[in-house]
């Protein structure tokens, strides 16, 4: 198998703003990204708008100039993201197009129009064709499935149960409709310690399913209704919330990977990929609040291969840094399992030649 390039571009999120924006243009087009676009596509320019009080996710002006790319082609582009399962404003179409707005995703900052591509409440879904062992069909979003090219613009964290949130996740988890989500998660549920359990009742209040139950001592979790979302776990603070890892984490992977498997599949030759290892934080960037990056900004990634990328993002941090981001962030999981699996099911591959452009 011949091994996928993948462009890397050192970048600082500190560095002037006009220098980084001419870099990531000329970074678009060594990579030929868009030799992917032609006249008249409507393309979707995947991307995560944040979560509320959050500052860590990619800024809007960091992805104007890739939108800039992608009129220059005589493409039609709009920003996209979809609903998460989660109590939050991106639970839905109409707070999540609010968020977006505030923090700065408008037309006259980025150039195009943002669009919730499962609708308003996560239910917009295209059933596609996949054949893989785990799912004949996966539910992708409807308008992402609808445009005619795909630009997808990652932000490398850690991930709470994947271990790494970057391409794969971004693609997999990021373009699934609701009930996309919801097959995902399908065994990822969660455990109270009944030991560490204060009865504070957060995880309650915050449950979308309504899952939890609350006692004068502890909580309990009402597996046939959990979804396995995995907010209460990001939002406990006695730690009191596990995830049984030896088996969630790896079939979590899995589904991410043939979700991801969907829309490659739908869209073979008209998507490309920008992952940034920049502001780089334990958590993905679903999680409320600010966030304090791991590890210094190492740059871009870009290419057409997103098991590729992805790898590369591991290998770099760990020459970086002597670890991977994902084993810095949730050493307690194997993150490669979705790269391993995404090279057995043809997502991509894992062997690659990175080339770094100077510029």
């Amino acid at each position: 198998m011949m091994q996928s390039k993948v462009f890397w571009l050192k970048l600082q999120a500190t560095a002037p703003l006009p220098q980084s924006q001419e870099r990531l243009t000329k970074l678009f087009y060594t990579a030929g990204l868009d030799k992917l676009v032609e006249t008249n596509d409507h393309t979707a320019i995947k991307v995560h708008f944040g979560e509320k009080q959050s500052d860590t996710f990619l800024s809007p002006d960091l992805i104007s100039p890739i939108v800039h790319c992608v009129r220059e082609r005589g493409a039609r582009p709009f920003l996209t993201d979809t609903n998460v399962l989660y109590k939050s404003v991106r639970d839905n179409a109409v707070t999540h197009l609010e968020l977006a707005y505030s923090h700065g995703f408008t037309y006259e900052r980025v150039g195009a129009p943002v669009i919730i591509a499962d609708g308003i409440k996560g239910k917009n879904e295209a059933a596609i064709e996949i054949n893989a062992p785990l799912n004949k069909t996966v539910s992708l979003a409807t308008e992402i499935v609808s445009a005619n090219s795909i630009i997808v613009l990652s932000h490398a964290t850690g991930h709470i149960n994947a271990g790494l949130g970057a391409t794969i996740k971004n693609i997999g988890m990021g373009m699934a409709s609701r009930k996309g989500k919801l097959t995902q998660h399908s065994q990822s549920k969660p455990r109270i310690d009944k030991n560490k359990c204060t009865a504070c009742s957060i995880c309650a209040h915050w449950c979308p399913s309504d899952a939890i139950i609350v006692g004068q001592q502890f909580a309990i979790i009402n597996e046939t209704i959990c979804i396995g979302c995995g907010e209460c776990l990001t939002l406990c603070r006695q730690n009191a919330i596990r995830f049984r890892w030896d088996n969630t984490s790896i079939n979590l992977q899995r589904q991410i990977a043939e979700h991801a498997l969907g829309i490659i599949k739908e869209k073979k030759g008209k998507i490309g990929f920008m992952t940034f290892m920049i502001n780089m934080t334990k958590d993905c960037d679903c999680l409320v609040g600010k966030q304090t990056p791991l590890i210094p900004d190492i740059g871009v990634l870009a290419g057409i291969d997103p098991v590729a990328i992805d790898q590369a993002v591991l290998d770099l941090t760990q020459n970086f840094h002597q670890k991977t981001l994902a084993q810095l962030a949730y050493p307690n999981n194997d993150a490669t399992e979705q790269l391993r699996y995404g090279e057995e099911i043809g997502l991509g591959n894992r062997k690659y030649h990175l080339i770094e452009c100077d510029f």
